[in-house]
């Protein structure tokens, strides 16, 4: 346990300050014994170690620093982040799973992404899923049963993907993409710069920057089904990349630093523009 804890303080040092560096040309990446992942107002994280030849997953307590537990797993892993301003991924809900992500070949190459999925109390690994192509993590439904992915079809300036589903009890990829209803395209473009969720992990809010102005992507994990929500926010995309979104009760506030832009209403959808 002190070699693990001298390597953790180690691997803090070096990637803490670049760990939202860690993105590629299609997705935000991964994160390596940083910040790690952890339950709203749970006592333990969870981080990502690598190693020469393995992947060392530790659960760590918030308050003291202490190592709960630790397992040593084959191959290169992190915690995954689900949007630009650092903001990680793959707990459920329950805290029961958790899901690391290795990183995927280019959009359009050759290639394997790999996820593993946990339980996070004793951190043994119950489920490999290995997919053809460029995936990256996005969610988890509140129960840990189902695996919210984002199949990448194309990078660039104006990168394409779509959100598919993956049944970890039995072990598949559901078919279809994860669409909202009222959009004929399955494919979307954008860039996710910030998430909220709810407690239960049953509902991801994550607001994409796109050319002309910002969307949220509403994804109810437990019944399969996603909302695009457009904001009339008028604005270069880099600058886009500022935004921010804070839950309160059945609001979704979008912010820029302590300025409030616009409010959604989760109920009806509805978006309210502040006039500044």
């Amino acid at each position: 346990m002190k070699k693990l804890l001298v390597l953790i303080l180690v691997s803090v040092a070096v990637t803490a300050a670049g760990a939202q560096a860690n993105g590629s040309a299609y997705s935000p990446g991964l994160d390596y014994g940083s910040e790690g992942v952890r339950k709203a107002g749970g006592d333990v994280r969870y981080v990502t170690l690598p190693t020469s030849r393995a992947t060392t997953v530790a659960a760590i307590a918030v308050r003291g620093g202490r190592v709960v537990n630790s397992r040593s797993i084959r191959g290169f892993y992190g915690v995954p982040l689900v949007a630009y301003d650092g903001t990680t991924g793959g707990l459920s809900g329950d805290g029961e799973t958790l899901v690391v992500s290795s990183y995927g070949p280019l959009p359009g190459d050759a290639g394997t992404t790999r996820f593993l999925a946990l339980r996070a109390k004793t951190l043994n690994p119950y489920r490999l899923v290995e997919l053809r192509g460029t995936w990256s993590f996005d969610a988890l439904s509140p129960d840990g049963s189902r695996l919210y992915l984002v199949e990448h079809i194309s990078a660039g300036d104006v990168p394409r993907y779509r959100v598919r589903a993956y049944d970890l009890e039995a072990g598949r990829l559901l078919p279809k993409a994860v669409i909202d209803r009222l959009v004929s395209k399955a494919l979307m473009g954008g860039e996710p710069v910030t998430r909220a969720s709810t407690a239960d992990g049953r509902w991801a809010y994550t607001l994409y920057a796109r050319k002309g102005a910002p969307f949220v992507h509403a994804l109810d994990t437990t019944k399969r089904a996603a909302f695009c929500i457009d904001l009339p926010l008028r604005m270069a995309q880099n600058e886009q990349m500022r935004l921010r979104v804070k839950l309160r009760d059945a609001s979704l506030s979008v912010r820029m630093g302590n300025e409030s832009l616009a409010d959604v209403d989760l109920r009806t959808l509805a978006v309210h523009r502040h006039e500044s």
